[in-house]
């Protein structure tokens, strides 16, 4: 890329600037600089950079919509086509739920994400003890089918992408998805959207399983199944990357351990007979674009894009193109937004979704700056959909495909990211798979230790928090925010609800498609079709995942400590 004369000139230049301002570096605020990961940060970058890599433009670089997309997955990205607006949102009833939605879209957001509250994440009734206290706490109820036709009720399933952050009952919310689209005369097959049906970081990290390891990954591919052969405009799997950063995972581990859960999924859908580009065309990520570390973030995206491309195609032999197109959801952690002054997290909003664009998302979904105090209220989360207007509409950020392309610290940091990245894998892969390092605890200790060092940088206050462990005000400023708040009447509301529709429902039918299902889970069968059939005969969220467990159990997490 350079002649052997510029880079020798350029070693003695960079040796005399280095002598020439030896002072000045002695007055550097600390003896080392490097991100979160331990990956070393120089004072200055220049085209050596990337020759002592190895760094090849054509091979590494290249240009954006071409293998191996480290620029990104579009030639023209965001001048063709602005990143789809994707707040997350959901109140306690579906009733509000809709009516939020219909807000949401009248404001300009073209794509929906569902958030449950958390008996429906983890397939309980409302009226189950163990949903006491918890019933729309910070999301949406879904006991029914009938829930899930209230919240699309005068909403063209087929003409907004709608995500549902489901998991362990995934396959229940799915089948509810394709069972409105019937009833709105919609051909289920024409369906855009997509589903967070990455159970194996519940089991890492967020804790919202139900079923053992085993039988987790069984539903999920059952699911991935159906809707590569039934939905073939459907995502089967948003993998959830994201939380692992929010429970502490570090640049490199969340990007490491993303893509040991992505290839854990391929290698599940390989040897059920799956086809690799159908699979892996209908892939996505939900990737974590704090801004605690800007350009480490964007370097981040650029290296997993180009690991996932020669993945896709070297491991499993793809050769359609679009299956080695990493598809993203870029969203900030909430984990990094503060609760003394909530106002000023509309700035990290605001900084997470430049970060986004330059990464070359998809799609965007900002947190809320309330979230922090309760539900986000929906003033905040219209916010957050203005605050992504403004940054595509009046920054002119979008007039060029991947601006920092070419970067000799962006380009320098992407290559130190991607190796540090492929040492972890290859660490996942002796183990025997994500798998097995998740069944060991493994990937839970590293978490938790990077967890831990964060929190003890933060507490030194080496790891800043504006507000919160510097520059925090003498006197805590009065807040006027208003987040949604849960009526504690809800949670009896649902619990009547229920008993109304289980009064007034076909219970032959009910116990006859509960039985079909348990008969299903026990064999070798699919179960998408039984999960219908359930859900179109009005079981319950509950029913349906209680007919499961009585087959597979229950998962009961190791100790990692």
């Amino acid at each position: 890329m350079y002649s052997d004369d510029f880079i020798r000139k350029l070693r003695q230049e960079a040796a005399q600037w280095e002598a020439a301002h030896a002072a000045e570096f002695e007055r550097e605020q600390k003896p080392r600089f490097s991100n979160d990961s331990g990956v070393d940060l120089q004072r200055v970058y220049t085209p050596l950079d990337l020759v002592d890599r190895g760094i090849d433009y054509l091979a590494d670089v290249g240009f954006p919509g071409a293998f191996p997309y480290a620029r990104g997955i579009s030639a023209t990205m965001y001048r063709a086509q602005p990143w789809k607006i994707r707040q997350y949102a959901g109140f306690s009833k579906a009733r509000e739920t809709n009516l939020l939605f219909k807000n949401l879209i009248r404001q300009g957001q073209n794509a929906l994400s569902l958030a449950f509250d958390l008996p429906t994440q983890l397939g309980l009734d409302s009226d189950d003890p163990r949903s006491h206290g918890e019933v729309g706490k910070v999301g949406l109820t879904i006991n029914s089918f009938q829930d899930w036709e209230t919240v699309f009720d005068g909403i063209d399933v087929g003409a907004i992408f709608v995500n549902s952050v489901s998991n362990a009952q995934a396959m229940v919310t799915l089948a509810m998805h394709v069972g409105v689209a019937r009833k709105q005369g919609i051909d289920p097959g024409t369906l855009k959207g997509s589903l967070q049906n990455d159970v194996l970081k519940e089991y890492i990290c967020r804790g919202n399983y139900i079923f053992p390891v085993a039988a987790g990954m069984r539903l999920a591919v059952d699911s991935f199944m159906y809707c590569m052969e039934k939905l073939p405009e459907y995502f089967p799997v948003n993998m959830g990357q994201y939380h692992l950063s929010e429970a502490g995972a570090s640049l490199v581990h969340e990007a490491a351990f993303g893509l040991g859960i992505a290839i854990a999924y391929m290698d599940a859908v390989v040897a059920r007979g799956g086809d690799i580009d159908r699979f892996a065309s209908r892939f996505s990520f939900v990737i974590s674009q704090d801004h605690t570390d800007f350009f480490g973030e964007i370097a981040k995206f650029r290296a997993q894009r180009r690991i996932f491309a020669r993945t896709v195609r070297q491991r499993y032999g793809a050769n359609n193109p679009e299956s080695m197109m990493m598809r993203v959801l870029s969203t900030n952690g909430g984990a990094s937004l503060c609760r003394p002054h909530p106002i000023d997290n509309q700035t990290r909003n605001a900084i997470a979704c430049i970060v986004a664009a330059l990464s070359g998302a998809q799609f965007i979904g900002l947190r809320t700056m309330d979230e922090v105090l309760g539900i986000p209220s929906e003033d905040s989360t219209l916010a957050s959909i203005r605050t992504q207007l403004i940054v595509g509409h009046e920054s002119n950020l979008t007039s060029v495909v991947d601006p920092l392309g070419g970067s000799y610290y962006l380009e320098a940091l992407t290559a130190d990211i991607e190796k540090e990245i492929l040492r972890e894998l290859e660490r996942i892969e002796v183990m025997g798979g994500m798998v097995k390092a998740i069944e060991s605890g493994y990937v839970q200790r590293v978490i938790a230790d990077d967890a831990y060092r964060q929190q003890r940088e933060f507490e030194a206050g080496e790891l800043v928090r504006v507000g919160v462990n510097k520059f925090v005000a003498e006197k805590r400023e009065a807040h006027t925010m208003k987040p949604y708040v849960v009526d504690p009447a809800d949670e009896r509301e649902q619990a009547e609800a229920l008993a109304k529709l289980r009064a007034s429902r076909d219970a032959q039918r009910v116990n006859a498609a509960l039985d079909e299902l348990r008969k299903v889970a026990a064999s070798d069968q699919n179960v998408m079709a039984a999960v219908i059939a359930a859900v179109e005969a009005y079981a319950t969220m509950g029913e349906i995942c209680g007919a499961l467990k009585d087959v597979f159990g229950e998962y009961r997490s190791p100790s990692v400590l």
